[in-house]
């Protein structure tokens, strides 16, 4: 999910490193995009008018998929040459901070069912999305989609 407090850092000791412009200005460019990151902002932003996950027939989210497609038309509608990038087993030395998401997303899970308790509409919206995680199935569900796209990912192992 990143690197926290990454940009700040970036910003204030070099500033220049980050550019902001239109998205015509990376016409013809080829560009890595994290698959993870977006999978997971997917799942907790592409919402439907109820403010649910977007699913199939059979009940199976779907928001990862729908997002994934549209911001990768974009890109190709503006001449970007769009490379996802799927991580693998993470390393060892990130373990303390896989554990510290595992127990948020447990206290937010808890926070969830007492929100459903009471019938607070807006802590559930909110704590429902602190319990996203993105699994492997999101991740062979994008990558078979960009296969269908025609457009190239990259699995790093």
């Amino acid at each position: 999910m990143g690197i926290h407090g990454l940009t700040k850092l970036i910003a204030d000791n070099v500033p220049s490193a980050i550019k902001r412009g239109d998205i015509k200005q990376y016409f013809g460019r080829k560009v890595a995009i994290d698959a993870s990151m977006c999978i997971y902002q997917f799942l907790i932003a592409v919402r439907g008018q109820d403010g649910q996950v977007l699913q199939n027939l059979n009940g199976e989210t779907t928001s990862h998929l729908l997002g994934l497609f549209y911001r990768t038309v974009r890109m190709v509608d503006n001449g970007i040459k769009p490379v996802y990038v799927f991580d693998g087993k993470p390393p060892t030395f990130k373990s303390g901070e896989l554990a510290k998401r595992t127990e948020r997303r447990a206290e937010a899970q808890k926070s969830l069912e007492e929100a459903q308790e009471k019938g607070d509409q807006e802590a559930i919206d909110r704590f429902t999305r602190r319990t996203v995680k993105v699994s492997r199935e999101h991740n062979q569900e994008c990558k078979e989609l960009l296969k269908l796209m025609g457009i190239p990912f990259v699995e790093v192992r």
